[in-house]
């Protein structure tokens, strides 16, 4: 039972304060069908969990934790290579010294370790807010100086929309090898998922 105060003398005034126990009706209180509660935005307090075995989904992002993922399509993962030409042409040059060689493994496997963060960090920040999974190929040659000098690309297209190409040849342009006096291409992937 629902009780409205109204004072006595009618007129459009205020309602009397109301009692502790008494309860105002709403316009609708008589409806059979009672309307859900509309959940303002951002302010879900459900579980937070994500990752393997979560009942979290992207569906349900809000703005206190970031953007939705983007969706991608079949033309945005398909695989291409962008870049220069890293062919090196079979020259023989005779005022190189005598002892100019390629790269060893040994000696591309621990430059590629300790200098390609930069490299890892372009291909990271491009995949941001996106499900994306891909092996991406670094192509380079290396000159007899040590120096980084051409590069090429394979990625899936979306990164090179995202600015992938440039930002991954200014890192390549910071990496030293050794210097062996012969141009060498290395080739090197970066996992990304």
């Amino acid at each position: 039972m629902y009780l409205v105060l109204r004072p006595p003398w009618g007129g459009g005034g205020t309602p009397a304060a109301v009692d502790a126990g008494v309860a105002m009706a709403t316009p609708d209180a008589g409806s059979a069908k009672a309307k859900p509660k509309k959940r303002p935005r951002g302010t879900y307090t459900g579980p937070r969990r994500q990752g393997p075995g979560s009942d979290f989904t992207d569906e349900e992002t809000d703005e206190q934790s970031g953007p939705a993922r983007v969706v991608l399509t079949a033309s945005d993962r398909a695989l291409e290579w962008r870049g220069e030409n890293t062919a090196i042409s079979r020259k023989i040059d005779m005022n190189a010294p005598g002892d100019a060689r390629p790269l060893e493994d040994g000696e591309i496997n621990s430059t590629v370790s300790a200098q390609t963060a930069g490299v890892r960090a372009c291909v990271e920040q491009g995949a941001a807010g996106t499900d994306l999974r891909a092996t991406i190929t670094i192509k380079m040659v290396v000159e007899g100086t040590g120096k980084v000098s051409r590069s090429q690309v394979q990625a899936p297209h979306y990164l090179f929309e995202k600015g992938l190409l440039n930002c991954a040849q200014r890192a390549l342009g910071q990496i030293k090898f050794p210097a062996t006096g012969a141009p060498t291409v290395v080739t090197f992937p970066v996992n990304l998922g």
